[in-house]
């Protein structure tokens, strides 16, 4: 497994797939190494401790949580849902909080860039997984990015932005 810098984690496809798509290039400009992982596609099991007694932790989970814990630092792209999280996200951190002793392991001091692509306003996502990140323990960056289609993308602040996150987890 190739350890990279920061992991790009997007929780719907389309426009949000885009976004990281487009942070992962600007990363590359700034020669940094990034992976994308699409939450969606990975088609996780409805997270409840019943499944978790009857099945275990999935295996991809597992691999996950190793890519995690050498990166140094996360970037969640994910639309907003019902003015919050999508069910996606909710799910892959109900999952990866359950590997280990502290369900806080993964994210406790690990920097964090929150990113969405939202068919509405797109601030309560951001809001929302501000708040669930920073109760994890992580160090949650200031500046964010939201892009939607009154509002696309400005890749000045883009760049902005990720200069914030690599100088914080470096």
């Amino acid at each position: 497994m190739k350890t990279v810098d920061y992991l790009i984690i997007v929780a719907s496809s389309e426009q949000n797939m885009k976004l990281g798509n487009s942070i992962r290039e600007h990363l590359e400009i700034l020669e940094k190494t990034s992976k994308i992982i699409d939450i969606v596609s990975l088609d996780l099991p409805m997270y409840t401790s019943q499944k978790e007694d009857k099945d275990g932790i999935p295996k991809v989970i597992s691999s996950l949580v190793e890519e995690m814990k050498s990166a140094k630092a996360y970037i969640f792209v994910a639309p907003e849902y019902n003015y919050t999280i999508p069910p996606s996200l909710t799910n892959f951190v109900a999952w990866v909080s359950r590997v280990g002793d502290d369900f806080r392991v993964l994210f406790s001091e690990k920097a964090i860039l929150n990113a969405t692509f939202s068919g509405g306003g797109g601030a309560d996502v951001l809001n929302a997984m501000r708040v669930q990140f920073t109760k994890l323990g992580a160090m949650v960056m200031p500046r964010e990015v939201l892009a939607n289609y009154a509002k696309p993308l400005n890749t000045e602040s883009l760049e902005k932005t990720l200069l914030q996150l690599i100088k914080f987890s470096s």
